[in-house]
């Protein structure tokens, strides 16, 4: 069959994100053909960081990011579509700009509670390895040269793994094929080299499998790394189109009859934050007790209504609730 230009559909993620088993899934479609990190040995090259299989890959692989864009990536195919299983870190300085302005592009988030727990078994876990800020930076990319990217939840592949793939295709403009669903346990021929030390779990399954039902304690030597991640996965799962019960908020935003209210400014703890930002923690005495004391304030003509004797009151109240660190 003679080779033609090629649709390329870039995928972006964290490791340990089920991207594998994505990538899976895409190879099962008649009319795609799928690469595995294509700019793994590039990034192995630059970075000069060691793993198990660094030599095998430096020496198989292609190790010139720009000759892989341009030749394997954006290279003629025997299919319609080329589906690249892309990891944000590897996206380094010094690619071309093509790689980002060519083809299409989605984004698979994982929440880091799922993530950091199986990252060690290759690497030691790091804010670097990780790669959620290279995450964002690709999607802010993206967004600013008119390329907004999808973006799906691991959690929602696991949860409703059609409905995700159908509203990913559609993103995608492609048909989607329900073959896409299932396919056979094992290795497979298009895993790169690197599979035996990564792939053992995703080798046992045979589609997305749902998540444990009572998850694994989480390791407390990784929680600072867990508290600098979470920002950055939430930042993205804003951007989720279609939100399972899992990922939707409990209760809907409220109400605003005055929209101007949409901007206000809150004063919480020794910060004055917009409205969205403005929380305070579910362990905080006015969560756990409804300990709180509040004063309403009218204003008349710009000027606020007897306001010394509402601040006198704000504090007589919280002093009558033994409240510390009362601000004056």
């Amino acid at each position: 069959m003679a080779e033609s230009a090629v649709e390329v559909i870039h995928s972006w993620s964290a490791p340990r994100s089920l991207s594998t088993s994505l990538m899976y899934s895409f190879a099962q479609r008649d009319d795609i053909e799928v690469l595995d990190e294509p700019l793994y040995a590039n990034f192995l090259r630059v970075t000069g960081l060691d793993r198990p299989y660094r030599e095998e890959l430096l020496s198989k692989m292609e190790a010139d990011g720009n000759k892989v864009t341009n030749d394997i990536i954006f290279g003629p195919g025997k299919k319609k579509y080329r589906f690249c299983k892309h990891i944000s870190k590897q996206r380094l300085q010094g690619l071309t700009d093509d790689l980002m302005k060519k083809g299409k592009h989605f984004i698979l988030i994982r929440n880091p509670l799922d993530i950091l727990p199986s990252f060690d078994k290759v690497v030691p876990p790091s804010f670097y390895e990780l790669g959620l800020a290279e995450l964002v930076c690709i999607f802010n990319e993206l967004h600013e040269i008119g390329k907004a990217p999808p973006v799906i939840d691991a959690a929602e592949l696991q949860q409703d793994p059609e409905a995700t793939l159908r509203g990913l295709c559609n993103d995608l403009e492609i048909p989607f094929q329900p073959g896409m669903l299932k396919w056979e346990a094992g290795p497979k021929s298009i895993d790169g080299l690197w599979a035996p030390w990564w792939y053992k779990s995703v080798h046992k399954s045979t589609g997305f499998e749902k998540p444990r039902k009572y998850p694994q304690p989480f390791p407390f030597s990784l929680y600072d790394l867990l508290e600098q991640s979470l920002p950055l996965y939430n930042m993205l799962r804003r951007h989720v189109k279609k939100k399972s019960s899992l990922l939707s908020p409990p209760l809907p935003n409220p109400d605003l009859p005055v929209p101007a209210n949409g901007k206000l400014l809150a004063w919480v703890g020794d910060e004055i934050l917009p409205r969205d930002s403005a929380k305070v923690s579910v362990f905080d005495s006015v969560v756990q007790g409804g300990d709180s004391v509040w004063e309403g304030l009218r204003v008349y003509n710009g000027k606020i209504f007897k306001l010394e004797e509402h601040l006198d009151r704000l504090f007589d109240s919280a002093k009558a609730l033994a409240f510390e660190n009362v601000p004056t």
